[in-house]
Protein backbone atom coordinates (compact mmCIF):
# COMPACT_ATOMS: atom_id res chain seq x y z
CA UNK A 1 0.00 0.00 0.00
CA UNK A 2 0.98 3.17 -0.84
CA UNK A 3 1.58 6.59 1.10
CA UNK A 4 -2.04 8.48 1.70
CA UNK A 5 -1.28 11.27 3.17
CA UNK A 6 1.39 14.46 3.01
CA UNK A 7 4.69 13.92 4.37
CA UNK A 8 5.20 16.99 7.04
CA UNK A 9 8.96 17.69 8.39
CA UNK A 10 9.95 20.18 10.99
CA UNK A 11 12.82 21.96 9.34
CA UNK A 12 13.36 24.32 11.70
CA UNK A 13 11.71 25.19 15.03
CA UNK A 14 7.84 25.62 14.16
CA UNK A 15 8.33 25.37 10.88
CA UNK A 16 7.32 23.33 8.57
CA UNK A 17 7.66 21.67 4.88
CA UNK A 18 4.33 19.58 3.62
CA UNK A 19 5.22 17.36 0.98
CA UNK A 20 1.78 16.85 -1.14
CA UNK A 21 2.48 13.69 -2.76
CA UNK A 22 5.89 13.87 -4.26
CA UNK A 23 4.31 16.86 -6.38
CA UNK A 24 5.06 20.38 -4.31
CA UNK A 25 5.91 21.68 -0.70
CA UNK A 26 3.97 24.32 1.05
CA UNK A 27 5.37 25.60 4.16
CA UNK A 28 3.95 26.00 7.70
CA UNK A 29 5.58 28.94 10.11
CA UNK A 30 4.22 29.43 13.68
CA UNK A 31 4.94 32.68 15.27
CA UNK A 32 3.90 33.40 19.20
CA UNK A 33 0.67 34.94 17.84
CA UNK A 34 0.08 34.09 14.74
CA UNK A 35 1.09 31.36 11.59
CA UNK A 36 1.89 32.19 8.15
CA UNK A 37 0.68 29.53 5.26
CA UNK A 38 3.27 29.45 2.51
CA UNK A 39 1.41 28.24 -0.65
CA UNK A 40 -1.69 26.24 -1.47
CA UNK A 41 -0.68 23.03 -3.28
CA UNK A 42 -2.27 20.86 -5.66
CA UNK A 43 -5.40 19.90 -4.35
CA UNK A 44 -5.45 16.11 -3.15
CA UNK A 45 -5.94 16.46 0.40
CA UNK A 46 -7.97 18.71 2.97
CA UNK A 47 -5.02 21.35 3.65
CA UNK A 48 -6.92 23.72 6.13
CA UNK A 49 -7.75 21.34 8.22
CA UNK A 50 -4.29 19.65 8.49
CA UNK A 51 -2.92 23.56 9.13
CA UNK A 52 -5.45 23.85 11.56
CA UNK A 53 -4.50 20.52 13.31
CA UNK A 54 -1.10 21.66 13.77
CA UNK A 55 -1.88 25.37 14.85
CA UNK A 56 -4.64 27.12 17.05
CA UNK A 57 -3.42 30.41 15.87
CA UNK A 58 -4.65 32.75 13.55
CA UNK A 59 -3.00 32.61 10.13
CA UNK A 60 -2.63 34.30 7.03
CA UNK A 61 -2.19 32.70 3.57
CA UNK A 62 0.24 33.57 1.11
CA UNK A 63 0.99 32.23 -2.96
CA UNK A 64 4.61 32.30 -4.44
CA UNK A 65 2.98 32.84 -8.07
CA UNK A 66 -0.27 31.61 -9.51
CA UNK A 67 0.39 28.14 -10.94
CA UNK A 68 -1.79 25.66 -10.34
CA UNK A 69 0.78 23.55 -8.17
CA UNK A 70 1.14 26.30 -6.03
CA UNK A 71 -2.37 28.04 -5.86
CA UNK A 72 -4.19 25.02 -5.93
CA UNK A 73 -6.79 24.67 -3.18
CA UNK A 74 -6.80 28.60 -2.26
CA UNK A 75 -10.52 27.39 -2.58
CA UNK A 76 -9.83 25.86 0.64
CA UNK A 77 -9.82 29.45 2.59
CA UNK A 78 -11.33 32.81 2.69
CA UNK A 79 -8.99 34.94 1.53
CA UNK A 80 -5.48 34.60 0.33
CA UNK A 81 -2.40 37.14 -0.62
CA UNK A 82 -0.90 36.96 -4.35
CA UNK A 83 0.50 39.42 -6.09
CA UNK A 84 -1.86 40.78 -8.53
CA UNK A 85 0.35 40.48 -11.59
CA UNK A 86 -0.28 36.63 -11.31
CA UNK A 87 -4.23 37.38 -11.31
CA UNK A 88 -4.55 36.29 -15.39
CA UNK A 89 -3.22 32.77 -13.93
CA UNK A 90 -6.70 32.41 -12.51
CA UNK A 91 -9.27 30.49 -12.15
CA UNK A 92 -6.84 28.49 -14.50
CA UNK A 93 -4.37 27.50 -11.28
CA UNK A 94 -7.01 26.68 -8.82
CA UNK A 95 -10.13 25.06 -11.03
CA UNK A 96 -12.66 22.36 -9.09
CA UNK A 97 -12.32 19.97 -12.29
CA UNK A 98 -9.58 18.17 -11.32
CA UNK A 99 -9.45 13.83 -11.20
CA UNK A 100 -6.98 11.14 -10.34
CA UNK A 101 -5.66 11.20 -13.93
CA UNK A 102 -4.60 14.31 -13.59
CA UNK A 103 -2.98 13.63 -10.84
CA UNK A 104 -1.17 10.50 -12.34
CA UNK A 105 -0.40 12.70 -15.14
CA UNK A 106 1.23 15.61 -12.47
CA UNK A 107 3.05 12.50 -11.12
CA UNK A 108 4.80 11.49 -13.22
CA UNK A 109 6.17 14.79 -14.43
CA UNK A 110 7.26 15.57 -10.91
CA UNK A 111 10.38 12.78 -11.37
CA UNK A 112 10.71 9.24 -9.97
CA UNK A 113 8.66 6.82 -8.84
CA UNK A 114 4.99 7.66 -8.43
CA UNK A 115 3.70 4.37 -7.40
CA UNK A 116 5.02 5.15 -3.82
CA UNK A 117 1.52 7.27 -3.31
CA UNK A 118 -1.75 6.16 -3.33
CA UNK A 119 -3.96 8.69 -4.03
CA UNK A 120 -7.98 7.82 -4.63
CA UNK A 121 -10.55 10.46 -5.69
CA UNK A 122 -11.83 10.47 -2.80
CA UNK A 123 -8.92 12.40 -1.60
CA UNK A 124 -8.98 15.19 -3.85
CA UNK A 125 -10.28 18.69 -2.10
CA UNK A 126 -9.82 21.94 -4.68
CA UNK A 127 -12.41 23.51 -1.83
CA UNK A 128 -15.43 25.40 -3.35
CA UNK A 129 -14.92 29.17 -1.20
CA UNK A 130 -15.43 32.00 -3.11
CA UNK A 131 -11.84 33.22 -2.05
CA UNK A 132 -10.86 37.03 -1.84
CA UNK A 133 -7.09 37.66 -3.24
CA UNK A 134 -5.70 40.84 -1.46
CA UNK A 135 -2.48 42.09 -3.12
CA UNK A 136 1.23 40.98 -2.52
CA UNK A 137 3.47 43.44 -2.68
CA UNK A 138 8.06 44.05 -2.35
CA UNK A 139 8.64 45.06 1.12
CA UNK A 140 4.81 43.45 2.79
CA UNK A 141 5.76 41.51 6.53
CA UNK A 142 3.73 39.16 8.02
CA UNK A 143 4.79 39.89 11.90
CA UNK A 144 3.47 36.24 13.62
CA UNK A 145 5.20 37.08 17.11
CA UNK A 146 9.00 36.50 17.53
CA UNK A 147 9.60 36.08 13.84
CA UNK A 148 8.58 38.40 10.83
CA UNK A 149 8.31 37.46 7.35
CA UNK A 150 8.73 39.64 4.37
CA UNK A 151 8.15 39.52 1.12
CA UNK A 152 10.17 39.90 -1.93
CA UNK A 153 9.54 40.17 -5.56
CA UNK A 154 11.48 38.09 -8.23
CA UNK A 155 9.73 38.11 -11.45
CA UNK A 156 10.19 35.63 -14.38
CA UNK A 157 9.33 32.73 -13.65
CA UNK A 158 5.90 34.49 -13.17
CA UNK A 159 5.04 37.80 -13.65
CA UNK A 160 4.20 38.21 -10.10
CA UNK A 161 6.73 35.67 -8.57
CA UNK A 162 7.19 36.94 -4.85
CA UNK A 163 9.87 34.57 -2.37
CA UNK A 164 9.39 35.29 1.52
CA UNK A 165 12.77 35.48 3.99
CA UNK A 166 11.42 34.83 7.56
CA UNK A 167 14.27 35.99 10.57
CA UNK A 168 13.14 33.24 12.61
CA UNK A 169 13.95 30.73 10.71
CA UNK A 170 16.71 31.78 8.73
CA UNK A 171 15.06 30.71 5.82
CA UNK A 172 14.20 32.02 2.13
CA UNK A 173 11.40 30.34 0.77
CA UNK A 174 11.37 30.70 -2.54
CA UNK A 175 8.78 28.75 -4.68
CA UNK A 176 9.98 28.37 -8.03
CA UNK A 177 11.76 31.74 -8.67
CA UNK A 178 15.32 29.58 -8.77
CA UNK A 179 14.99 26.39 -8.97
CA UNK A 180 16.16 22.91 -11.22
CA UNK A 181 13.52 24.22 -14.00
CA UNK A 182 13.94 28.29 -13.77
CA UNK A 183 13.24 30.19 -16.30
CA UNK A 184 11.89 33.51 -17.23
CA UNK A 185 9.82 35.17 -19.81
CA UNK A 186 11.42 38.96 -19.18
CA UNK A 187 14.38 40.58 -19.65
CA UNK A 188 17.60 38.84 -18.79
CA UNK A 189 19.62 41.51 -17.18
CA UNK A 190 16.68 42.34 -14.85
CA UNK A 191 16.00 38.92 -13.89
CA UNK A 192 19.99 38.62 -12.99
CA UNK A 193 20.12 41.85 -10.79
CA UNK A 194 16.73 40.43 -9.38
CA UNK A 195 18.77 37.09 -8.64
CA UNK A 196 21.95 39.13 -7.06
CA UNK A 197 19.43 40.73 -5.00
CA UNK A 198 18.09 37.59 -3.76
CA UNK A 199 22.25 35.96 -3.38
CA UNK A 200 23.14 39.49 -1.50
CA UNK A 201 20.85 38.42 1.51
CA UNK A 202 22.25 34.52 1.69
CA UNK A 203 24.53 34.62 5.32
CA UNK A 204 22.90 37.64 6.32
CA UNK A 205 19.19 37.42 5.95
CA UNK A 206 19.05 33.77 5.42
CA UNK A 207 20.71 30.52 5.52
CA UNK A 208 19.09 28.13 3.78
CA UNK A 209 16.63 27.83 0.56
CA UNK A 210 13.38 25.84 0.30
CA UNK A 211 11.65 25.73 -3.06
CA UNK A 212 8.20 24.42 -3.81
CA UNK A 213 10.07 21.36 -5.53
CA UNK A 214 12.49 20.04 -3.55
CA UNK A 215 11.30 16.80 -2.76
CA UNK A 216 9.83 14.58 -5.19
CA UNK A 217 8.50 11.34 -5.79
CA UNK A 218 10.25 8.26 -4.74
CA UNK A 219 12.36 10.67 -3.07
CA UNK A 220 11.45 11.52 0.37
CA UNK A 221 14.48 13.39 1.55
CA UNK A 222 13.56 16.44 3.07
CA UNK A 223 17.25 19.07 1.61
CA UNK A 224 17.57 22.78 0.96
CA UNK A 225 18.34 24.28 -2.03
CA UNK A 226 21.87 24.66 -3.06
CA UNK A 227 22.70 27.81 -3.22
CA UNK A 228 25.29 27.52 -6.05
CA UNK A 229 22.18 26.55 -8.29
CA UNK A 230 21.11 30.52 -7.73
CA UNK A 231 24.80 31.22 -8.64
CA UNK A 232 24.46 29.13 -11.79
CA UNK A 233 21.49 30.99 -12.83
CA UNK A 234 22.96 34.01 -12.61
CA UNK A 235 26.17 32.65 -15.09
CA UNK A 236 23.87 31.14 -17.03
CA UNK A 237 21.93 34.70 -18.39
CA UNK A 238 25.02 36.09 -18.07
CA UNK A 239 26.30 33.73 -20.74
CA UNK A 240 23.44 34.59 -22.79
CA UNK A 241 23.97 38.24 -22.28
CA UNK A 242 27.20 37.69 -23.37
CA UNK A 243 26.66 35.63 -26.37
CA UNK A 244 28.05 32.58 -25.73
CA UNK A 245 25.51 30.96 -24.05
CA UNK A 246 25.04 27.08 -25.22
CA UNK A 247 21.55 27.33 -26.69
CA UNK A 248 19.15 24.11 -27.72
CA UNK A 249 15.98 22.85 -27.73
CA UNK A 250 13.84 20.54 -25.86
CA UNK A 251 10.62 19.74 -25.27
CA UNK A 252 8.60 20.71 -21.84
CA UNK A 253 8.24 17.96 -19.86
CA UNK A 254 4.82 19.51 -18.44
CA UNK A 255 3.95 20.04 -22.03
CA UNK A 256 5.10 16.85 -23.94
CA UNK A 257 2.62 17.95 -27.31
CA UNK A 258 3.94 20.87 -27.60
CA UNK A 259 6.39 22.04 -30.00
CA UNK A 260 10.08 22.18 -28.18
CA UNK A 261 11.23 25.76 -27.10
CA UNK A 262 14.90 27.19 -26.57
CA UNK A 263 16.70 26.16 -23.79
CA UNK A 264 19.65 27.39 -22.04
CA UNK A 265 22.19 24.90 -20.92
CA UNK A 266 24.55 25.39 -17.70
CA UNK A 267 26.07 23.77 -15.33
CA UNK A 268 27.78 21.55 -13.45
CA UNK A 269 24.99 21.36 -11.37
CA UNK A 270 23.23 18.38 -9.89
CA UNK A 271 19.92 18.02 -10.25
CA UNK A 272 17.24 15.46 -9.90
CA UNK A 273 17.31 13.23 -12.68
CA UNK A 274 14.03 13.21 -14.89
CA UNK A 275 13.42 10.81 -17.80
CA UNK A 276 13.50 13.05 -20.58
CA UNK A 277 16.88 14.85 -19.01
CA UNK A 278 20.11 14.18 -20.44
CA UNK A 279 23.24 16.34 -19.68
CA UNK A 280 23.41 19.14 -17.90
CA UNK A 281 20.91 21.20 -15.83
CA UNK A 282 18.47 23.28 -18.33
CA UNK A 283 16.75 26.56 -17.76
CA UNK A 284 13.49 26.96 -20.17
CA UNK A 285 11.13 29.07 -21.02
CA UNK A 286 13.11 32.27 -21.44
CA UNK A 287 12.96 34.84 -24.57
CA UNK A 288 15.89 35.11 -26.17
CA UNK A 289 14.52 37.65 -28.15
CA UNK A 290 13.84 40.02 -25.00
CA UNK A 291 17.74 40.14 -23.36
CA UNK A 292 16.64 43.71 -22.18
CA UNK A 293 14.13 45.90 -20.97
CA UNK A 294 13.07 48.72 -23.73
CA UNK A 295 15.87 51.50 -23.46
CA UNK A 296 18.06 49.32 -21.07
CA UNK A 297 21.70 50.28 -21.43
CA UNK A 298 23.18 46.79 -23.12
CA UNK A 299 25.00 46.24 -19.41
CA UNK A 300 25.53 42.68 -17.88
CA UNK A 301 24.48 43.14 -14.27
Amino acid sequence: MGIRHPLISEIAKDTYLFNEFGLCNHYLLVGTERALLIDCGMGYYDLRATVERMTDKPYDVVITHGHPDHAGMMHQFERVYMNEKDLPLLPWAARTDFDLNEFHWNNRLHVGDWSVWEVTEDMINRGSLDTQVLPLNEGDVFDLGGRRVTAHALPGHSAGHMYFIDDGSRIAFTGDCCNYNSGTQFAASTFIRDLNRLLAGYGVTYDRIFTGHSTYCGNLDVQSHNIEVVRGLVEAFRSLLRGDAVIGERRMQLFPDKPPHKVLYYGPVVRYPHENDSGPLVCPGFNADKLWEDGEAHIIP
